[in-house]
């Protein structure tokens, strides 16, 4: 080997080297962040509101969904919910004399696309109670188990056929046709090497919105490990909202392919309280974060699985995703849910919200220098006054250990500094059985917080 050659093969060895080092640096958060410092056009407060959704079981007459109907749709009205996921069932036209629409679920062993096109139909007269049809749930899992098939095909070429004649259906019937059309979600886990059995593309041409359940109490092992949080391997062990969805966001990237540039919607995601889920304080702080999590990344509508406990068995997880207990008694998510939905809503003509001038420094704690997990959301209501959430994206729960261990991280102190001229400011926490309280702000221009690991709420009156 010349003596050129081994200079060359040295220098780029080291170049490798430093670029490896200053790339693990800026992954860990080394590096101070600059202030965030934009103008920002806010999304609509209802928008938000919208978008949130839970899943119900009117069909499972041994849970309180049966048996205890009428003191469930008054929990429903209370908490502010308008969307509810289920199949076709007679109390769509009941639930929707409260405001509350059906998103409703179908597979072909229920019959044809044009059948089905017709019971929809029924079910949408005298109301227009469902707002959206949502192609077969978690074909993956059921079709095999219980031998569904589409035009003599199995999963997955029988659930493309159908979702493309299920489409072509609904679109060509003027009763049918403004449906928003939901695809499949499928309920296996996947990877980068074995992606989406239904492939790339197939179903963008037969969906309004794309679907898939990205539930994020499981970790995420497509990430580099690292140390945070007193967690071994951050991502891999933690379960906080954004922990598929975000930096490393596998869940779009594995799921939603099949639906190229189409909308997603999780039709399905949430906790467990069980003895071997998260503690209900974890939850009551976790979903709040989801839904504003969610919406952040674009979701259009995120359905919680599911609106309450569906038997008093606390050994059993999937007994256990509700926000209302068994006796229907309200967890703190329900709680906080309720507040939040209740501070937003801002029903009404649709309008284009504004924007604000504002930056947002980060002054991050001893061992909690990723500045990036102080996330925001910028609404904003007809009125104008602007609603800034900010929450630490933080885990509070490490999945290593079982039951859970719990985690209590510190606040993010934070300032906020207001460009836009505003005259009043008024922040509103939650506590840890979801309560909200409110406190005016003095200052209008520049605002010291400490965020914590709950969704807290400015409004902002320009």
């Amino acid at each position: 080997m010349n003596k050129q050659r081994l200079i060359t093969i040295i220098t780029a060895t080291l170049l490798f080297i430093l670029g490896v080092s200053i790339w693990q640096e800026m992954k860990s958060d080394k590096i101070q962040a600059a202030p965030n410092t934009n103008v920002e056009i806010a999304k609509s407060a209802d928008a938000f509101v919208d978008s949130i959704g839970v899943v119900t079981h009117w069909g499972y007459p041994d849970t309180p969904y049966g048996s205890r109907y009428e003191e469930v749709k008054q929990k429903l009205v209370e908490l502010g919910i308008r969307h509810v996921r289920d199949t076709l069932s007679p109390r769509i036209q009941d639930l929707a004399a409260v405001g509350i629409k059906s998103q409703v679920g179908v597979q072909p062993s229920e019959g044809t696309p044009t059948q089905l096109k017709d019971a929809i139909a029924a079910a949408n007269q005298p109301t227009a109670a469902i707002d959206s049809v949502e192609g077969p749930n978690e074909p993956d899992i059921f079709w095999p188990r219980s031998n569904i098939s589409y035009q003599n095909q199995g999963f997955p070429e029988g659930v493309i056929a159908f979702q493309k004649d299920l489409y072509t259906t609904l679109k060509s019937d003027p009763n049918t046709k403004n449906l928003t059309v939901i695809g499949p979600a499928l309920g296996q886990s996947y990877g980068y090497e074995t992606k989406s059995p239904l492939g790339k593309d197939t179903l963008t041409n037969y969906v309004d919105w794309g679907s898939f359940h990205p539930y994020p109490g499981g970790g995420n092992s497509y990430s580099a490990p690292f140390s945070y949080n007193t967690i071994e391997k951050y991502f891999w062990q933690g379960n906080f909202p954004a922990v598929n969805i975000d930096e490393w966001p596998y869940a779009f990237d594995i799921w939603a392919p099949p639906f190229g540039n189409k909308p997603m919607a999780a039709t399905e995601t949430g906790y467990n309280t069980s003895r071997n889920g998260i503690s209900e304080r974890m939850h009551g702080k976790y979903m709040p974060r989801l839904f504003l999590e969610y919406f952040r990344k674009g979701i259009v509508r995120t359905t919680s699985y599911e609106f309450l406990d569906e038997f008093n068995n606390p050994d059993n997880p999937e007994a256990n995703f509700g926000l209302l207990r068994n006796d229907l008694s309200p967890k703190p998510a329900y709680t906080a849910l309720k507040n939040v939905i209740n501070l937003l809503k801002d029903p009404g003509a649709n309008f284009t919200p504004g924007s604000l001038d504002y930056s947002i420094s980060v002054n991050p704690p001893p061992g909690y220098d990723r500045t990036q997990y102080l996330h925001h959301l910028l609404l904003q209501k007809q009125n104008g006054t602007f609603y800034l959430a900010l929450w630490h994206e933080i885990s509070n729960g490490d999945i290593s250990s079982r039951p859970i261990r719990e985690i209590t991280p510190p606040d993010i102190p934070v300032t906020i500094s207001l460009k836009t001229p505003i005259k009043e400011v008024v922040s509103y926490s939650l506590d840890d059985n979801g309560n909200m309280s409110s406190q005016p702000i003095s200052s209008t221009s520049t605002i010291n917080l400490n965020i914590p690991d709950k969704a807290l709420i400015l409004a902002l009156s320009p």
